[in-house]
């Protein structure tokens, strides 16, 4: 590791240290009066406005008006603000998350996990996504996230200590061999496995993404469709009132033709199509920062999702199940 690289984990580690100690000796109410502000300093400097707007623009082009992607995206920049504040209150309280944050469609999960087989649960990085298995572990539910590690040790064992009030486990994605067999292992013991979709910087599948080819991972639908476990999409979101609300949504019905390869390719594409409909309905609660987004989207676009490969159009509001 660089000299750079350990100062920014140490400053890493010095900031959530202040902000755990504070959130420990402060009443919730008082703790996000004082830290929102704060968080939103950090958030302004780590993640400058002007890449999410980038991407904002070149995603809509001319439907929204300047002044409203503008807005978009100083909200998203609010939203990663109260999220973390949500975060720490958690580790004050570990029913934090039970007592606060509403959950829709508890039912589809349970249905999911009565075939036996696990379900691997499809996430983005929308809305408070790090809350998702802590909501449902505090049901009772044996739920673990792929996750990608820092490589400080110090930051490592940091998270490890945490987990617990998290009620969740983490998986590293790294290596990936050893990930896969871990993913598997979990599924076999009809466990849920958090594997978020939403990477399109780096993948093997070609897909379109706001009328933009993007590389997706493929991770997600080939773990589903070699194991048998249910694909059942999940986020949270913050919704009007200011409070979390996890929504679960159904299992997600895959096409199975006989070549894994192009079943692979497919159910992808289509996954992709999904999270596009999820982030035009909150494209102030995605963070925009998973995708590279090069050309501007002219708007006399349609919000059709065109499956390249299966020579198809996919409408905005076609479901991916039977629900």
């Amino acid at each position: 590791m660089s000299f750079k690289g350990w100062c920014s984990y140490r400053g890493i580690e010095a900031i959530f240290c202040l902000f755990e100690a504070a959130v420990r000796r402060l009443s919730p109410k008082l703790f996000r009066r004082l830290t929102v502000p704060l968080f939103q300093l950090l958030i302004y400097a780590a993640i400058p406005r002007r890449r999410i707007f980038r991407n904002l623009t070149a995603a809509f082009g001319e439907t929204y008006s300047p002044a409203t992607r503008k807005g978009l995206a100083k909200g998203v920049q609010e939203h990663f603000a109260k999220n973390l504040t949500d975060c720490f209150l958690q580790l004050r309280d570990p029913d934090h998350a039970r007592a606060t944050i509403t959950v829709e469609g508890l039912e589809r999960l349970d249905a999911a996990l009565a075939r036996g087989k696990g379900v691997i649960a499809l996430g983005a990085h929308i809305g408070n996504f790090v809350l998702v298995g802590t909501r449902l572990g505090s049901e009772g539910y044996p739920f673990s996230t792929l996750f990608r590690l820092p490589s400080d040790n110090r930051i490592k064992a940091a998270i490890a200590r945490r987990l617990p009030t998290y009620r969740q486990r983490v998986i590293p994605s790294q290596p990936r061999r050893l990930a896969v067999r871990r993913v598997v292992e979990a599924l076999k013991r009809n466990e849920i496995v958090f594997i978020l979709g939403d990477n399109l910087k780096r993948g093997k599948v070609d897909t379109f993404f706001f009328g933009q080819r993007v590389p997706s991972p493929r991770g997600p639908v080939s773990l589903a469709l070699r194991s048998g476990a249910a694909l059942v999409p999940m986020y949270m979101i913050r919704n009007y009132q200011g409070n979390l609300h996890l929504v679960i949504e159904p299992e997600v019905l895959l096409i199975r033709n006989g070549s894994i390869y192009e079943d692979v390719s497919a159910n992808t594409r289509r996954i992709v199509g999904y999270l596009e409909r999820l982030i035009a309905r909150y494209p102030d609660q995605w963070n925009w920062l998973t995708v590279r987004m090069k050309r501007r989207r002219r708007s006399s676009e349609t919000a059709t999702i065109a499956t390249a490969g299966l020579g198809i159009s996919r409408k905005a509001d076609e479901p991916l199940s039977a629900d």
